[in-house]
């Protein structure tokens, strides 16, 4: 029992000495805000918005003939996109995967005629990317810097 109370006491000790010193930033280990989640009310959807996410976290891609298409980073950190016909009517989302850590652009377009490329921060901090062709095909995600 005596050996408890002694690495007990010492152990106390060990933690006293510790929180007494200074703290600097290259021991102090760095940590992220846990991002908001975000509900778009005309697109529904729960998704990570604010902060490197970008307020309010979903872009929109306008095509010529009326359709929208919107891309959010969804609570999984994938790019989620969902898109709605010339009436209005809304498809399912849909995953184009990845795992990014920033919020997700339209990052070059050809003003509405389905051509467009969206990008988004990646885990290594380098932007990736995918181009949507105007048949509606996708390509793999590239690392674009």
């Amino acid at each position: 029992m005596k050996k408890i109370k002694t690495a007990l006491a010492a152990a106390v000790l060990a933690g006293v000495a510790m929180t007494a010193a200074p703290a600097t930033a290259a021991a102090a280990p760095a940590v992220q805000a846990e991002p908001m989640h975000c509900v778009s009310p005309a697109w529904g959807g729960e998704y990570l918005c604010g902060g490197e996410y970008g307020s309010p976290g979903i872009v929109e891609y306008a095509y010529r003939d009326g359709r929208r298409q919107v891309f959010v980073i969804g609570t999984d950190h994938a790019v989620w996109t969902r898109s709605s016909s010339t009436s209005g009517k809304k498809g399912s989302w849909s995953s184009l995967g990845g795992y990014l850590t920033g919020g997700v652009g339209i990052t070059a377009s050809d003003m509405g005629q389905g051509r467009f490329e969206i990008a988004a921060r990646g885990t290594d901090n380098r932007l990736w990317a995918r181009r949507h062709a105007a048949d509606g095909s996708w390509s793999a995600w590239a690392r674009i810097s």
